[in-house]
């Protein structure tokens, strides 16, 4: 089973999102806002179409339609994207669950 687990960061707040690649299941978590953690929800499960670097250059740019929940490939492409779409900041660096610990 191949799950990934992604800290979140919303005004300080920390959670996370974790996607089952294996169920295509997500869970999302980002404490006192759940609103943000169903904006995030609705972000991850629509179809997206972004530019990315090609498979030749990474000066030459492709057009492609991402669904979060087809592949982790997909996921995490699409977790590039999703503070301009949600304000919701991807700790890419935090260990996840770390702030449970401090």
């Amino acid at each position: 089973m191949a799950v990934k687990t992604i800290t979140l960061n919303y005004l300080g707040n920390y959670g996370f999102v974790e996607f089952n690649d294996e169920t295509k299941e997500l869970n999302i978590q980002i404490p006192n806002h759940a609103e943000m953690a169903q904006k995030v929800r609705e972000y991850l499960t629509a179809p997206h179409t972004m530019d990315v670097p090609g498979k030749a250059s990474l000066c030459e740019f492709e057009t492609v339609t991402v669904n979060a929940l087809h592949s982790m490939t997909e996921f995490k492409l699409a977790l590039t994207r999703l503070w301009v779409n949600t304000d919701v900041l991807v700790e890419w660096s935090m260990p996840p669950h770390m702030v449970e610990t401090l």
